[in-house]
């Protein structure tokens, strides 16, 4: 027979144990990054070590995606525990599904790295890795570009050598393209000149560190045509905030840029489609809702903010 304290404690920890096991769905915080894998979502949280989240879409087509916590399913990544950050997640052509460290600067997947960056992509002052996107070869690789976000470095985590060298300006978001063959992990990516290129991004009015500076938070492989000939470049996410404390986020952005860096046309304002509480927000995750068609974003919610998707159809002229 049980002693009455015995069952106590029983039930305690059982209490207990159901407690934080809800606590993993319903206190979802810091979305980062999302990707639609069939009937899905999957989403990571940069304030969620080694592991993403599965988000079932049943009928929902948008354009307000409201995510029911309790439906979020977390899947572990054993291999990726010391990614303390996921900024953004891909499903590579082989059918990994891979999350991006900005403090590790690395890709990686449930088995651990598959490309090291470090370097010119390594964190710096708060600006690190941010986006991610993949686009399947013929030969079944992947084409992979990785985005160095960019924006207001946060001056108080320069290291102390670098203050009075780096100026409180904004820095340009720069990206990097490189090839994952299938079932193929790498160790640290080699850089050339060639394959790093800085976003020409806009800069709106004003000087900092007051004033707007944009970000780049995210982005997907896109192709259009140019003067009759396909294309392949991207649609960025960017995303503007100043150095006030807390910072204040005025302008959300999507905007093409070709393989150069130069932006492509014009930008479209999602503030002017998202509904008043959305409007203002640090949206940091970019990915396809239908290739070509549609995209869908998430942002850094709160702990006092449900977290949402919104879908966002292109302008024609886009496709």
């Amino acid at each position: 027979m049980i002693k009455k304290s015995t069952a106590f404690l029983l039930l305690w920890l059982s209490l207990f144990c159901v407690k934080n096991t809800v606590a993993d769905y319903t206190e979802f915080i810091g979305a980062s990054g999302v990707v639609r894998k069939g009937d899905e979502l999957l989403i990571v949280s940069d304030k969620d070590p080694g592991a993403y989240y599965r988000y079932p879409l049943a009928n929902n087509r948008g354009p307000l995606i409201t995510i029911d916590s309790s439906q979020l399913v977390r899947v572990p990544m054993p291999g990726a525990s010391l990614a303390m950050d996921l900024e953004s997640i891909e499903i590579l052509a082989d059918g990994r599904v891979v999350g991006l460290s900005e403090q590790l600067s690395a890709l990686v997947s449930e088995k651990g790295v598959v490309a090291e960056y470090g370097g010119p992509f390594s964190e710096l002052a708060g600006i690190g890795t941010e986006g991610v996107a993949v686009r399947p070869l013929e030969d079944g690789s992947s084409r992979v570009a990785i985005l160095w976000e960019g924006g207001y470095p946060e001056f108080e985590k320069l290291p102390i050598q670098l203050r009075g060298i780096i100026a409180q300006g904004a820095l340009m978001p720069v990206f990097l393209v490189h090839d994952i063959l299938n079932g193929q992990n790498y160790g640290k990516i080699r850089f050339n000149l060639v394959n790093q290129v800085r976003l020409q991004v806009p800069t709106p009015k004003g000087k900092g560190p007051s004033a707007q500076r944009f970000r780049a938070s995210d982005l997907v492989w896109h192709k259009w045509k140019n003067q009759g000939k396909e294309e392949w470049g991207f649609i960025v996410l960017l995303n503007s905030k100043n150095l006030a404390r807390p910072p204040q986020y005025m302008y959300d952005e999507l905007l093409r840029f070709d393989l150069k860096g130069h932006p492509v046309g014009k930008m479209l304002d999602l503030n002017t489609l998202f509904p008043k509480e959305l409007q203002h927000l640090n949206w940091e995750g970019l990915g396809w809702f239908e290739e070509g068609e549609s995209l869908v974003l998430v942002f850094d919610n709160s702990a006092d903010q449900a977290p949402a998707a919104f879908v966002v159809k292109l302008p024609e002229d886009w496709k």
